[in-house]
């Protein structure tokens, strides 16, 4: 399946692009930063789920399965939202697909209990462009001469 600028198979595996990006789990929710553009991105529940399992090195595959396992719904509404999901992080330049010999993980997490299981809704990327200028501003290497942060020369902003 092609997605934008990624061929898409359910074997591939992908993984953020660090060290530009960094992301961590806050309740059910997953902030990610890019440090190269400055956007901020966000991902809700199934997301989340998303983005730890590919984090993990799970296929695509593998997380379609998780969440199907996870959630209530039809398999393959989750399925093209999953896959929706993944090209839109490569598209964003979150993702990129990971080396063969890159780390994979054994087997699925165990599935969750029916009683357990949240009605499936599909996972969407927020992105957040409110706070460029101070994540692309590097305190810790772009300061004067008194110590407090400087921009970096051309870079527009007062």
């Amino acid at each position: 399946m092609m997605k934008g600028n990624l061929l898409m198979t359910l074997s591939a595996s992908y993984m953020p692009r660090r060290p530009n990006i960094i992301s961590d789990m806050i309740d059910d929710e997953v902030v990610i930063i890019n440090l190269a553009s400055g956007a901020y991105y966000s991902l809700d529940r199934c997301g989340s789920v998303v983005w730890q399992a590919l984090d993990a090195g799970f296929t695509v595959g593998q997380v379609i399965e998780q969440v199907k396992q996870g959630y209530e719904g039809q398999p393959e509404a989750m399925a093209q939202a999953v896959e929706q999901l993944v090209a839109q992080l490569a598209d964003e330049g979150l993702m990129t697909a990971r080396p063969a010999n890159g780390a994979s993980v054994g087997g699925l997490l165990p599935p969750a209990p029916a009683a357990d299981r949240l009605p499936f809704v599909p996972p969407m990327l927020q992105r957040y462009d409110d706070m460029q200028d101070l994540i692309l501003l590097d305190p810790i290497h772009e300061v004067d001469d008194s110590g407090w942060p400087a921009r970096k020369p051309g870079s527009g902003a007062p």
